[in-house]
């Protein structure tokens, strides 16, 4: 479960290289909104000659929606390329319907076959970006098993906050909803990578923090990111503190120990724990890397 993912615009070839240099645990190659109309064709070559070369971190590609654009080129640039080294899945914007996944898994099964990738390794990541879309995240993120986690475009002239037709603040009560509804849907639907959406504002890093802790506190476990300055705050936020750790590492031990006198619950720290704090405890270790 990456924590950060560090766009890239297609449309440029230079940055499509410099990100892979930068701290992001992830990439988006971006095909969709930070490009032109008029930029497509371009972008998907710079995308394609990129990948030519490997790409050095794992990587996701936003195409466009099938209901919006030429998710099929887009593809292709990903088909044409000598290598597909590293790449994960692909990001679907404005997802909305079932249908714009079994469109996208009957595609995704094509650019397997096609690049002997191993078939339903890769992923789709469904960006929600509409009141639509946010009503029907949980049929959305059961649709198919290539579905990898969910995300919600939060940013704060974004489409959804368009759409939501809320004003947005650093404190985020027109998100609050949307957000745990996000969560909500996401893990009955067995899903646990829950993403956050972009933070537009690259000279308010406060606000950034808070955005960031906000989302951790609903149960988001990573952030995008338009910005390589915006990427050790996501870092520091949403991994848990050597504290978090320390506390989790604890807690499994006492609990071992009391399981292995037939015992379902014992005093940690003052507190009494059961399954329920060991799937927590184990969840903030994951989180960590620890384990």
């Amino acid at each position: 479960m990456y924590k950060t993912l560090m766009f890239a615009p297609g449309s440029r070839s230079e940055l499509l290289k410099k990100s892979q240099l930068g701290d992001a645990d992830a990439l988006i190659f971006d095909l969709e909104d930070s490009v032109a109309l008029n930029a497509k064709d371009a972008a998907r070559e710079n995308v394609r000659e990129t990948l030519s070369q490997g790409c050095l971190k794992p990587f996701f590609l936003r195409i466009n929606n099938p209901r919006a654009g030429d998710y099929l080129a887009d593809l292709r640039a990903v088909e044409q390329a000598t290598s597909q080294q590293n790449l994960m899945g692909v990001i679907l914007p404005k997802a909305e319907v079932v249908k714009d996944i079994e469109l996208l898994d009957e595609a995704l099964k094509v650019v397997e076959s096609k690049c002997n990738i191993t078939l339903g390794s890769l992923k789709i990541l469904p960006l929600i970006e509409t009141c639509m879309g946010l009503r029907n995240t949980f049929d959305v993120a059961s649709a198919s098993p290539r579905i990898c986690g969910v995300s919600l475009a939060s940013a704060e002239q974004g489409d959804f906050m368009l759409d939501l037709g809320g004003q947005w603040t650093p404190q985020s009560l027109a998100l609050s909803y949307p957000r745990s509804k996000m969560v909500i849907d996401a893990r009955a639907a067995g899903v646990q990578w829950i993403v956050d959406g972009v933070f537009m504002n690259l000279n308010d890093l406060d606000a950034l923090r808070v955005e960031c802790k906000i989302a951790r506190e609903l149960g988001f476990v990573g952030k995008m990111a338009i910005h390589p300055t915006q990427l050790p705050i996501m870092h520091e936020v949403f991994t848990p503190s050597q504290a978090e750790i320390e506390y989790a590492q604890g807690l499994l031990e006492a609990f071992a120990q009391a399981e292995s006198r037939g015992l379902g619950a014992v005093r940690y720290q003052n507190m009494m724990i059961d399954y329920a704090n060991v799937r927590l405890a184990q969840r903030t270790l994951s989180l960590a890397g620890k384990n």
